[in-house]
């Protein structure tokens, strides 16, 4: 599944795809689209207490901030789906403004809630 909505000058993207039971998003957009952060999220049980909790991974790319948004869309995508997600994130927008760096946040956070949305009703 590929979802868009557009953040400021630009599209961004989510694209799904599921291998078996896990899942693995991209999340991309901006001027210049790559990897620059990716996120693994894993439902584990609590060793204190009768509880599932999420435990997410992360790798960098050197001059990248795009793990921020992929740890949050991993984590949320992992809690609401109980399923392993990885997420890779890599949106560039050149001399970005703080107010379109927010939307942007605002825009995938959207999106991220409607791919949850959608697999939920799927199920």
């Amino acid at each position: 599944m590929i979802l868009e909505k557009k953040a400021g000058r630009h599209i961004i993207y989510l694209d799904t795809k599921e291998i078996g039971e896990d899942l693995l998003v991209t999340i991309y957009g901006g001027d210049e689209h790559h990897i620059g952060g990716v996120a693994t999220a894993y439902p584990t049980e609590s060793h204190y207490r009768d509880a599932t909790t999420i435990s997410v991974s992360t790798i960098t790319l050197p001059g990248h901030k795009d793990y921020i948004v992929a740890n949050s869309a991993a984590e949320k995508i992992c809690k609401a789906l109980e399923v392993p997600t990885i997420v890779t994130v890599g949106i560039h927008y050149d001399n970005a403004s703080r107010k379109e760096i927010e939307e942007i946040i605002s825009v995938v956070d959207a999106l991220v809630e409607e791919a949850i949305a959608r697999y939920q009703k799927a199920e």
